[in-house]
């Protein structure tokens, strides 16, 4: 493994739990204030927690016998001296397997049994539920026992042909999988439908997950992996072998699968040492794999930048034995780099944004709070020094201009009550739209539509009701914001012009990227059912689990919709009511401190030194809030 590629994810997990320390000092520092809501708080804990929890997802996807598992070895395993995951000749890695590190659980490899996809249950939802899982415990201090262990990602079963029919494992009309029957009416099928391996791997405790993929237009491949996992990866590596370019199958992968799926994707000339030939020169063997480079790029459609030349297997060996030069040749070292210079800095940039904008505009909002503190503290202070040493008569003036004011305040503040019912009552008519009830009537409409006719006319007839219901939901969910902004915006600007308080800017409900992600799945779902593979297709498991999976991901993204609009309408009205109820207090205090030196001008002296303390304290919670704004900046 790369020093540099190290180093990079290490920083990478420290600044990010460095942000999250920030982010709940802030909440800290909100605590400390008067009159926070606890909403807000929450807000900055989720942050703070999603931030820990954050993980750089690699994805490696190719046809069968490219040499992925062997690249993830070679990539991020080399330095345990052996094969970590199984990598022989041939058809190795028969079910998806997702290598993380958990300090919660122990070391183990989690394997999900193929007959769980009679379930209707998604592999999101089925991850929660560990009592389908089989464990095996991993012992990193015994490699052995930790390479044995692995050996089960590989293990297949005999299956009888009709279950295999059932599952989507064995097609019976298929040519090319008629061989695989055998006398006794089984055929053998993988053991597993997906992997889980926990393993304490600095890489992967520093927050790097790696995805490794069977070959995705194999038969019974699982929908959900093209619908949600590899397009949420931060970066996909596709292999190809270079001694054959890009044949059509890898094509049909690229095309169907990674090129309009994936966020960052690159293409892996993998088993370059194929073509090293003494008989030819450096030069001469460096041109040939030039070539074979320029023209994958050509027919991928993707810039030069974007094509890798490597030998996996020489550079895992190269590593082993301390071979530099070797490791260089391999070509290792440019996707290292890669790694470590692109998809890092590009994944904490976008890490970095979502940060901004939950967490920045909370903390402009507590700054120009902090500045209103403190200038009404002065303020307060300037009068009350104004007033020493003058009369009874003087003081009660100024009492009665103050309660004039307060009257006033209170009177706008019952005018925002009445405009707080309205809002209030239109959030929740505006929340009923995307309710779990609503959810639930739209996709058992869309299900009923594409089970009445199991082909996949059914299907996309299903899925664009499903779609369009909740565009149309998001749509007047968003309409509906909008009248709710207008009617705040006239509040605010209320407040602002008659009792100067800051103004303040609610910013506008924005539905579009789950419109856009719901939109998304209506295209992956048409081209589905255009693929001349699938365009006859009575095939009744693989339509179900197509449906299936879209159905969960438009849940997915409605329901982050109506978690947005929920956080949308607490932005919305949380800031104005504390700065409501902190102003309020304000002028409570400074009438209640009149009255005190109207009824004994002896406190005078000690409320101007009780004002004195608290701008002393302000500002130091204001330097305090600096300090953690160049945290969050840093």
């Amino acid at each position: 493994m790369s020093v540099h590629l190290e180093q990079e994810v290490a920083d990478f997990s420290e600044r990010r739990l460095r942000l999250a320390t920030a982010i709940t000092d802030y909440a800290d520092w909100l605590d400390r204030q008067h009159g926070i809501d606890v909403e807000r708080t929450l807000r900055l804990a989720d942050t703070a927690s999603s931030l820990r929890q954050d993980k750089l997802v690699v994805a490696f996807v190719a046809e069968f016998s490219r040499g992925k598992t062997e690249l993830i070895n070679a990539l991020f395993f080399a330095d345990h001296g052996q094969r970590l995951l199984p990598s022989d000749a041939g058809r190795t890695t028969m079910c998806p397997t997702e290598l993380f590190a958990s300090a919660d659980e122990v070391p183990s490899l989690c394997l999900l049994p193929i007959e769980s996809r009679r379930r209707s249950e998604s592999l999101a939802r089925l991850k929660h539920m560990s009592i389908e899982w089989c464990r095996v415990l991993l012992d990193p201090a015994d490699p052995r026992q930790l390479q044995e262990s692995l050996k089960k990602l590989t293990e297949t079963k005999a299956m009888a042909a009709a279950d295999a029919i059932e599952l989507g494992l064995w097609d019976s009309e298929d040519p090319g999988e008629r061989h695989q029957l055998r006398a006794d009416g089984t055929v053998e099928v993988p053991a597993w439908r997906y992997a889980m391996v926990n393993y304490p791997h600095p890489l992967l405790q520093a927050g790097l997950t790696i995805l490794d993929t069977p070959g995705l237009n194999a038969l019974g491949a699982e929908p959900e992996l093209t619908l949600s996992v590899i397009p949420n990866a931060h970066a996909v590596m596709y292999l190809l072998a270079t001694d054959t370019g890009v044949t059509r199958s890898d094509l049909e992968i690229w095309q169907k699968h990674v090129h309009r799926h994936a966020n960052y994707h690159v293409a892996v000339l993998n088993k370059i040492d194929m073509l090293w030939d003494e008989l030819k020169s450096d030069s001469e063997v460096q041109a040939t794999i030039e070539r074979q480079a320029e023209e994958t790029a050509r027919v991928l459609k993707l810039p030069r930048s974007r094509v890798f030349a490597v030998s996996a297997q020489k550079a895992l060996v190269a590593t082993i034995r301390g071979d530099a030069a070797l490791r260089v040749r391999s070509g290792i070292e440019s996707l290292e780099y890669l790694l470590a210079h692109q998809v890092i800095p590009a994944r904490r940039d976008m890490l970095y944004h979502a940060v901004s904008r939950e967490v920045v505009s909370l903390l402009d909002e507590s700054r120009v709070d902090m500045s209103a503190r403190l200038k009404r503290s002065s303020d307060e202070l300037i009068q009350l020094s104004q007033l020493s040493g003058k009369n009874r008569e003087l003081i009660e003036q100024t009492r009665a201009t103050l309660q004039q004011e307060k009257d006033s305040y209170d009177a706008t503040a019952e005018q925002f009550r009445v405009t707080r019912k309205m809002v209030q009552k239109q959030g929740d008519h505006l929340l009923s739209h995307l309710s779990d009830d609503t959810l639930s009537v739209i996709c058992k409409a869309g299900r009923e539509v594409m089970e009445s006719s199991l082909t996949t006319r059914g299907l996309t007839s299903g899925i664009r009701q499903l779609s369009g219901q909740m565009v149309e939901r998001l749509q007047y969910a968003t309409q509906l914001a909008d009248n709710i902004l207008d009617a705040l915006d006239q509040a605010y600007t209320r407040f602002h012009r008659q009792h100067n308080l800051p103004k303040m800017q609610v910013p506008r409900l924005d539905l579009g990227a789950y419109r856009n992600r719901l939109q998304a799945l209506t295209r992956e779902t048409e081209a589905f059912c255009k693929d001349p593979a699938n365009l006859m297709l009575e095939k009744r498991f693989m339509i179900r689990r197509f449906y299936a999976g879209l159905a969960e991901e438009s849940r997915k993204a409605f329901n982050l919709a109506r978690v947005e609009a929920e956080r949308w309408l607490r932005i919305a009205l949380d800031p104005i009511m504390t700065r409501i109820r902190e102003h309020k207090q304000y002028l409570d205090t400074r009438l209640a401190s009149l009255q005190r030196i109207l009824e004994n001008m002896g406190t005078l002296h000690s409320r101007m030194a009780q004002i004195k303390q608290e701008i002393g304290e302000l500002r130091n919670e204001k330097l305090e809030l600096g300090r953690i704004a160049a945290q969050l900046a840093a």
